[in-house]
């Protein structure tokens, strides 16, 4: 569904993407782990069009969409669920979730709400509360229901059990789960690896802006504990490999 091969990305002099490769297939999830500042970020939002790449592809279902702006990634069935969750405060939850579906026919919308308070039913409890309101964890549900309103193909989530009570994060990626579950293809950025790899079925390791290591989640454990301690512990593996854990 999602291709993304040598993704390269530069601010200025500062190449802070020099080889990014992963995808994403419709009914998966892809887990992406690095340590902070790998690059995990960048890349996200230059595969959904906040950031122009210097290179690379950015196919979704055959076509080379690299570079193109975020409502043009949209259009062709690709979303981001930001870091930090990023809801519109001050509108209803019911108003959140209408402007994720923007695009969609006028006829089509009240069907879209119904699916999203059925699998989300403590918005459809909230559905006139201001969002600003939500506790964090109600606030991720929001953004990813804002996103399935949307009709993806593939949804890209950054760090979406940042800032949230361990409680809390269980029910978070068990949704993540659920929305793969119907069909859409999920490329999550994840710091919490156990969380992450619970609910994953394939793992991309990013360091220093390259991809190292890809495989099966299954496989992915040493991959993912030298992620989570940095660089340093992917030195002293030495490169990875691809398809095997190192």
């Amino acid at each position: 569904m999602l291709e993304v091969n040598d993704l390269r990305v530069s601010y200025g002099a500062v190449n802070a993407v020099q080889g990014v490769t992963m995808r994403a297939d419709a009914g998966r999830v892809t887990l992406v782990l690095g340590a902070n500042g790998a690059g995990k970020t960048t890349s996200l939002r230059a595969v959904a069009g906040f950031h122009r790449p210097k290179g690379g592809d950015v196919l979704l279902g055959g076509d080379d969409l690299a570079g193109r702006r975020a409502h043009v990634m949209v259009r062709h069935g690709l979303v981001l669920v930001p870091e930090g969750r990023r809801v519109f405060s001050t509108l209803t939850v019911e108003e959140n979730l209408r402007m994720g579906g923007y695009r969609a026919p006028r006829s089509r919308m009240a069907a879209a709400l119904d699916e999203v308070y059925e699998q989300f039913p403590i918005l459809a409890e909230r559905r006139d509360m201001a969002a600003g309101l939500l506790s964090g964890g109600e606030q991720q549900m929001l953004a990813f229901g804002r996103a399935v309103m949307s009709q993806p193909k593939v949804i890209l989530m950054d760090e979406p059990s940042m800032g949230l009570a361990p409680t809390m994060v269980e029910r978070v990626m068990t949704q993540v789960r659920a929305i793969a579950d119907r069909g859409i293809a999920v490329l999550i950025v994840e710091q919490n690896a156990d969380a992450g790899l619970a609910i994953a079925d394939e793992v991309s390791v990013i360091t220093r802006g390259r991809t190292v290591w890809t495989g099966p989640a299954a496989q992915a454990s040493r991959a993912a504990v030298h992620a989570v301690l940095g660089e340093s512990a992917l030195d002293a593996a030495g490169p990875p490999g691809t398809g095997e854990a190192p």
